[in-house]
């Protein structure tokens, strides 16, 4: 059987982020929506990783930095065929190990995360490990443009650049806004850009972040690289949502049933 193509997964993955946490009646699934294609492509064509062993230490690591961000993440490895539909209608329910924000409860999470502004500063530790195991693996932290406003993020950056890890990524979500108001950039990429590039960092732009052939040019990349690199993406909160794209007043809301049905049928 032919594998589904990356639009096909990506329209699933949209469809998986807002019935579960419709049906959780939580969840963050405007934040999820922005980061679709960004981590459609990094898992389905660029991710090597064992499914069967996922304590293989030549396995590549994703670090949801961004960890609102769960159903996004969850719905990934649904796509990947690791999760049933039936358990991803279990999302934020007392016994499942599918948490409002990931921990090790889920068996492919590398860290708890959720606290913002902190998983780079882990997967600059797996990445340093991953250089002492002599591992191929590579480390790929999705952070938000809100978590730029912390200085744990600047600390590791500083000490990425400094340790030359090539094998470590951070792809931001540059979506525009937070909990309650515009970032503190907004969309200016070029703010983000000089910042990465004055911590020593190779700097990547897409500034089409919801577009799957964008996406995928970015992330062929230079693999000579002698540093760290940022993938920095324009996206749209709420993308693939008319009702909800680029709106403020959506942020750790979930859909109605009635507004499920609409957003599910534009799909």
């Amino acid at each position: 059987m032919q594998s589904p193509s990356l639009n096909e997964r990506a329209r699933q993955i949209r469809r998986d982020i807002l019935t579960m946490s419709t049906a959780a009646g939580s969840g963050h699934p405007t934040s999820s929506l922005s980061a679709v294609e960004l981590m459609t492509v990094l898992f389905f064509k660029y991710l090597t990783y064992d499914y069967k062993d996922h304590k293989n230490p030549n396995n590549d690591r994703v670090i949801f930095s961004k960890g609102h961000a769960s159903p996004l993440y969850y719905a990934l490895y649904a796509a990947a065929g690791q999760i049933s539909q039936e358990e991803l209608m279990t999302y934020r329910t007392f016994d499942s190990a599918l948490e409002g924000h990931p921990t090790s409860r889920f068996r492919f999470t590398e860290a708890a995360t959720g606290s913002l502004g902190q998983g780079l500063s882990i997967g600059l530790g797996e990445a340093l490990a991953l250089k002492l195991m002599k591992s191929p693996g590579r480390v790929f932290v999705l952070s938000g443009d809100g978590e730029l406003a912390e200085g744990s993020v600047w600390e590791a950056a500083g000490a990425a650049s400094h340790k030359k890890l090539d094998n470590l990524f951070l792809l931001v979500d540059v979506n525009r806004l937070g909990q309650s108001d515009p970032t503190m950039y907004g969309h200016d990429m070029s703010v983000y850009q000089k910042r990465f590039e004055a911590f020593g960092w190779r700097v990547v732009l897409i500034e089409k972040g919801n577009d799957l052939s964008a996406v995928d040019q970015a992330l062929q990349g230079d693999t000579l690289q002698k540093g760290p690199t940022v993938i920095l993406a324009k996206t749209i909160k709420g993308a693939g949502v008319s009702f909800l794209e680029d709106k403020a007043g959506w942020h750790g809301k979930a859909l109605t049933k009635e507004e499920l049905e609409k957003a599910l049928q534009e799909l």
